[in-house]
Formats: C-alpha cells, structure tokens, sequence
C-alpha cells in the first residue's frame, strides 16, 4: 500500500496542492484511505460530498431510469463514478467544467476517463447553458466556487433555461449547503416557480439540502 494511503487512516496525507489558472486553490489528498479533491473550505469529490451524492442520486434512481445525464461542474467526477454504479444501463454523461486544470486533475489523478460514453467540455456553464438545444434526463448541478454557490444559480432566467433542458419528466438534482433563511426561502420560491414539483432532502451529517426538481 502506498504509504500516504496508510497513513491517511491516521491523518489526512497530502499528495498534491496549488492553485489553477482559474485561481481556485485545491488539494489532493488521501482521507482513510480514500483519494478526494478538496478546495479551501470545501470537498470537491469523494469525500462528503461523495456521500451527499449518492443520496440524491439513490433517491432519483428509485423514481425513474436514467439514460442521458448533464453535469454542471466536474470537480474529480465522484458523481460520475456513482452513476457508472447505480444505473441498470450505462447512462451517456456530458460535465460541463469551466476550468480546465480541474479537468486535468479528474483525469490525470482520478482516472476519470476510465469512464464510459462520458464528454468533457470546458466551458462556462451558466454561457454554455444559453446556446444548449440538447435535452436530458437528469442535470446535476454542483456548481461551486470553493464553498460558495454562485448568484447566477439563484437566477429565475437560469432555473428556466435548466427546466428548459430537461426531458419530460426529467429530474434537475442541486446540491445546496452555508444558505441563510431568507436564501433558503428565496431559492424554494425560484425553483417552485421553474419546475413541476420540488422534493427537499436534507442531509443531516453535513447540513445540505438536496433538491429534486422535476419537470
């Protein structure tokens, strides 16, 4: 075993840190064994985040099958290896990463590309989302930038262009966590106003809030 491995069941060990051309600081390292992305305040993949997506993920799959799916934000493509997991069928993936040295790491030190019928576009997501005709089954959204989720996600223009992007049916996954109340209750109004029905699942270990948005 690698000895940052083993020594990660003691303490986290460190394998990798900087920051991108985007200016975003990451750190690789093992947690108990495990490799994740990890940015200042936040966990990228693997880690917590790795839980609260399989939750959501979980949940959506009891409801309806899964066969094209959108990813707003990469980071090292956790979400990606659980759905490789949990679908009955290989579902065709497009992430949308808009800074490609997070693209670099997924694939260079989480092997991303070991992944099928998986594209990778850097690009802006919030630009790419204005010129997309394509339509799927489920859109994951994880946009952050550290720990912090951007204005543009509390925009009703951009909930409508993501309703918009959905099959009939379709399910938009968001992963929320550091909302103030009047965020929470401004962001439920949004969503219940761009899509058909709203579940809220609250992931008590980390104090996220999932929501299932369905068209």
């Amino acid at each position: 075993m690698d000895s940052k491995k083993a020594l990660s069941y003691i303490f986290p060990s460190i394998v990798k840190k900087g920051i991108t051309s985007k200016g975003q600081t990451f750190e690789i390292c093992y947690e108990n064994g495990i490799k994740v992305l990890n940015s200042n305040n936040a966990n990228y993949s693997y880690g917590s985040l790795h839980s609260v997506m399989q939750k959501g993920i979980a949940e959506i799959l009891k409801k309806q099958s899964v066969n094209s799916v959108l990813m707003l934000g990469l980071g090292a493509g956790s979400a990606i290896e659980i759905l490789h997991k949990k679908c009955p069928v290989t579902p065709v993936i497009t992430a949308i990463e808009y800074d490609e040295d997070i693209v670099k790491i997924a694939c260079e030190d989480f092997n991303i590309q070991r992944f099928k019928q998986l594209k990778l576009i850097v690009a802006d997501a919030f630009q790419w989302l204005n010129n997309n005709t394509t339509t799927y089954d489920l859109i994951i959204d994880d946009i952050f930038v550290d720990d912090t989720i951007p204005e543009q996600c509390f925009n009703a223009d951009y909930l409508n262009r993501i309703a918009n992007s959905l099959n009939p049916g379709g399910i938009y996954f968001r992963n929320m966590m550091n909302l103030s109340t009047q965020q929470t209750v401004s962001y439920q109004q949004l969503v219940n106003a761009a899509f058909s029905s709203v579940d809220v699942m609250k992931v008590k270990v980390y104090n996220n809030l999932i929501y299932l948005c369905k068209k």
